[in-house]
């Protein structure tokens, strides 16, 4: 993702870290929704280009933080990519970016090291919910089940995860540029016009029968 401009130190949107924790001594920025559509309850943000980026978690959560996640990203139509970055900045970690591609939406498993295009990561993937995931005249959405995005890492860079009991700093970056090849999930795309680092309430985004609901959802069933 490229990065036009340093909104904090060099260092902490470049950084190699966990993400920020944070006691639950504040507000978070995210809060909870209940969504009708999936069944799901997630913490939600809403940026100031009106993308909302939702995450929900299983109800348990197993001691070593590798679990499975749900991002849900709700853009208007008109912005060109949507991006959200697990670990709390926007290099070094996983990234979802999302655009819409005609009735359809593609999500893509990303990881930046630096000032151009993000690759594709492959130590992440995401799996589409039909159920949650859709385009109309005045936005487009997508739901997708991440399985490695909740810890991730080796010995040279540390392992990083996600641990619910804390608050938690997460990412965002969007670009109002529509992508280079909408239909490609490897499209390389431009600039980004906006990131923000909501602190999110995780606690908050547990469900109960996790793996069933989404997997239900994935085959385009109400949970």
């Amino acid at each position: 993702m490229h990065l036009s401009q340093v909104a904090t130190s060099l260092a902490g949107l470049l950084g190699v870290g966990k993400p920020a924790l944070t006691p639950r001594q504040f507000e978070p920025d995210s809060s909870v929704y209940a969504d009708a559509d999936t069944g799901l309850t997630f913490a939600s943000y809403t940026s100031d280009r009106s993308i909302i980026f939702r995450v929900a978690i299983p109800d348990v959560i197993p001691a070593d933080l590798i679990y499975e996640t749900v991002l849900q990203i709700v853009a208007p139509i008109d912005v060109g990519w949507a991006g959200f970055a697990w670990g709390g900045h926007m290099t070094y970690n996983p990234l979802g970016i999302a655009w819409a591609n005609g009735k359809d939406v593609v999500l893509s498993p990303r990881i930046a090291y630096g000032y151009y295009s993000p690759p594709i990561y492959t130590s992440s993937h995401y799996t589409v919910l039909k159920k949650g995931t859709h385009v109309n005249a005045t936005h487009f959405q997508v739901t997708a089940k991440c399985t490695g995005c909740s810890s991730w890492g080796d010995e040279s860079t540390g392992i990083n995860n996600i641990d619910p009991e804390y608050q938690t700093t997460l990412a965002y970056a969007y670009g109002n540029t529509k992508v280079d090849t909408p239909a490609d999930v490897l499209s390389t795309f431009g600039i980004h016009d906006s990131l923000g680092h909501p602190t999110y309430d995780l606690a908050v985004a547990k469900n109960a029968d996790f793996a069933n609901k989404v997997a239900a959802l994935a085959a385009g069933e109400a949970t």
